[in-house]
């Protein structure tokens, strides 16, 4: 066979394997419209930014790794939709990330799809959902929670606020009355306990639609506690803080979402002081962090914020883990890839993530912060920005593994 005849068989050879080859589709079903559009947003350019660094790294299974998105317009109803739109296309991987309400709907949509269709299974990589019961009684072996839930935040937060002596003896527990409130609530109490602490009272109140909160804050002067701790999100948070300040109380908060866009710069000078339990800081990492940061705004024009780190670190976990396995450019097999899940460890900036096992929660390190004028990245155009304060560990954030949560193996 003469030269020319030995490349275009090989030619055809590869084109023909390219040709059967199954590219990695996964699919991102999040709000990207209606209220809850701003966090949805957050999370898929997060995932935008991670799907773009595996295919810089050279893809997977002989071709680039696909993201769809998919609008579910912030509900349940709309989630299960697009999951049936996803699976038509072909995804392997489902992701999603703001809703508790919609991950649930997911997982359980999912692991019913897993079980009549062996073979063709799909992996939930949930990239941002904190209820606790998706690693617990709901909990299953095609379920990976990448992300933190309200008992490590606290776990790590209530940690760094005893260490920095800020904490006091005496704290208050204010949240949302809903399934993530009512995680926040519990994990509050448990995380102020072991730190020797007490909480004098609790309280629970509608989600988002208080417009005064100075009754709340009566209560809290009243309480003597010289720490608030709340999972409040939104304008709950927003016009917590406003209503303390315009009291004038003197209590340190400790929250969650204190980054979220707009929040500083609608509540003002109250959030001074405040502290921040979150995946990343713009601050942490060193070379490596400030390499990330730059690399990001590069690519996605401006620097990561909020949820968008969480989604990125998760991708990276994702890569690290599809270099594990090799299917040759043939199909995929998404038990291969959960198990390589499992037992990959991948550095982010901050430290290494790692998933467990048992429950398929990611242990990962965290960030506390302090609302200064003092940090080096201002925010929503104020003066003020959040002040790293300490890197928690992966082992030192992380939580027992649920008693409810029995997962059950493929083998």
């Amino acid at each position: 066979m003469k030269i020319s005849q030995l490349w275009i068989a090989a030619a055809a050879a590869a084109i023909a394997a390219q040709a059967h080859s199954e590219p990695l589709k996964i699919a991102m079903i999040e709000a990207l419209s209606g209220p809850a559009a701003q966090t949805g947003i957050a999370f898929t350019e997060g995932m935008r930014y991670g799907v773009e660094k595996i295919n810089q790294a050279g893809g997977f299974n002989g071709g680039k790794v696909q993201l769809v998105e998919y609008d579910n317009q912030g509900g349940p109803t709309g989630a299960a939709d697009k999951l049936k739109a996803a699976i038509a296309d072909g995804a392997r991987i489902v992701s999603s990330a703001s809703s508790s309400a919609v991950a649930a709907q997911l997982s359980d949509d999912i692991r019913k799809y897993n079980l009549r269709n062996p073979g063709k299974e799909i992996i939930y990589l949930n990239v941002g959902s904190e209820a606790f019961e998706l690693t617990a009684e709901k909990c299953h072996f095609w379920f990976f929670r990448m992300g933190t839930n309200p008992y490590i935040r606290m776990n790590a937060l209530v940690r760094v606020m005893k260490d920095t002596g800020v904490l006091g003896d005496k704290v208050y527990s204010i949240n949302q009355n809903y399934s993530y409130g009512k995680d926040h609530e519990q994990a509050q109490a448990a995380a102020v306990g072991r730190a020797g602490a007490k909480v004098v009272e609790s309280v629970l109140h509608d989600t988002n639609k208080i417009q005064d909160f100075s009754p709340y804050v009566a209560k809290i002067k009243a309480s003597g506690a010289q720490t608030v701790l709340s999972g409040n999100w939104a304008n709950d948070i927003i016009l917590l803080l406003k209503a303390a300040g315009d009291a004038g109380l003197k209590v340190r908060f400790g929250n969650t979402s204190l980054d979220t866009p707009g929040t500083l710069g609608n509540a003002g000078s109250s959030a001074l002081g405040s502290y921040l339990v979150k995946i990343y800081n713009m601050e942490a990492g060193g070379d490596k962090g400030n390499a990330f940061i730059e690399d990001f705004k590069a690519r996605i024009g401006h620097y990561p914020y909020s949820e968008e780190p969480t989604a990125a670190f998760a991708m990276g976990h994702l890569g690290a883990a599809l270099k594990t396995v090799d299917f040759k450019g043939g199909k995929i097999d998404a038990t291969k890839v959960a198990y390589a899940l499992e037992n990959t460890a991948w550095e982010s900036p901050v430290g290494t993530w790692s998933v467990r096992k048992e429950d398929h929660q990611a242990l990962l390190p965290v960030t506390i912060s302090e609302v200064s004028k003092n940090a080096k990245f201002k925010v929503d155009g104020t003066d003020m920005g959040f002040r790293l304060l300490k890197v928690v560990s992966a082992q030192d954030a992380a939580v027992p593994v649920a008693k409810a949560c029995s997962i059950k193996r493929p083998d």
